[in-house]
């Protein structure tokens, strides 16, 4: 009877256990899942928090880019400006049919500029040029993903926006397809009103603007064409807004031993829920690591208490 005394657990110290033992597991999940839980997901309808620039939701991140790259000294403000350098990207890197979003660590931003001359650029390394261009004007630009639902390794595809303040407006560009994107009476559209457009009228107000480049581009001379992306493959449907940019594209200032702001990135929930289920099960542990040890930390102190007072 007293080897099983002995091996007794009490209630009290059973709930401790467990409440440990789910709180570890909890905080094992969100270490290793943590690059999805600084994406907070908001719904197309509350988009405007995020434009409004809060230091709680930022629309943008300032960051500094790792190097240079020499752009026709055009204003990307001016409608003329924003073609002509959109047009020169094309010219930066050789023509062939390249389809979804490449995640490649370059290792510098030499090597990625080099690369660029000899192999046809994938979106991504399109809009990073966009974005160099926008920096190297003093204007904001950020990046938009565009994927299929669940976020599968590989594909979909990357446009850039950037703030333009004589209008005060986000536009919205495809850099590898040099395509501006606009309605029908030509105003250049920010992602949102896009966004919007195609899920309340399937997109009947949306114009694709490639220039001179639009029989090229309409054949596929860069992959699927940014209307096949936007439409066909309804890559709508799950879009990403990433404010983080790779670590050897651009340096973000840190706070707390992060890079930049904590959010680095918003899932816009357009019509339900098609991200990677990461982005809310990575909430959940958290969450549940702050429950479980606070229910272990209050059945250790009120055991505590009953043995101090008896």
């Amino acid at each position: 009877m007293s080897i099983l005394e002995n091996w007794y657990i009490g209630p009290r110290a059973k709930i401790i256990v467990v409440a440990v033992i789910i709180a570890a597991i909890c905080a094992v999940y969100t270490f290793k899942h943590r690059y999805f839980l600084r994406f907070v997901p908001i719904p197309l309808s509350a988009f405007e928090i995020i434009n409004k620039d809060s230091k709680l939701f930022p629309a943008y991140l300032p960051s500094k880019i790792n190097g240079r790259i020499d752009f026709p000294n055009d204003d990307l403000r001016t409608e003329e400006g924003l073609r002509k350098v959109l047009n020169a990207i094309q010219l930066m890197s050789p023509f062939a049919s390249v389809d979804g979003v490449k995640k490649v660590d370059h290792g510098t931003f030499e090597k990625w500029a080099k690369q660029l001359t000899k192999k046809p650029f994938y979106c991504t390394g399109a809009t990073q040029l966009f974005m160099v261009a926008a920096s190297q004007q003093g204007l904001m630009a950020r990046e938009w993903h565009l994927l299929p639902p669940g976020w599968p390794s590989g594909i979909g595809h990357s446009v850039a926006e950037f703030y333009n303040p004589m209008t005060k407006l986000w536009q919205l560009v495809d850099a590898q397809h040099a395509t501006i994107i606009r309605d029908k009476t030509g105003k250049i559209l920010d992602m949102v009103s896009v966004i919007q457009d195609y899920k309340n009228k399937h997109g009947a107000n949306i114009r694709f603007d490639y220039g001179r480049y639009k029989n090229a581009m309409l054949n596929g001379a860069r992959g699927p064409s940014t209307a096949s992306y936007f439409f066909k493959h309804e890559l709508l449907r799950t879009p990403i807004l990433q404010l983080r940019a790779p670590s050897w594209f651009a340096t973000l200032p840190k706070k707390f031993g992060l890079s930049g702001h904590f959010i680095i990135g918003y899932p816009i929930m357009v019509d339900g829920w098609t991200h990677d289920d990461r982005v809310w099960q990575t909430k959940a542990t958290a969450i549940g690591i702050i429950v479980f040890g606070m229910i272990a930390i209050i059945a250790l102190l009120t055991g505590r208490r009953r043995r101090t007072i008896s």
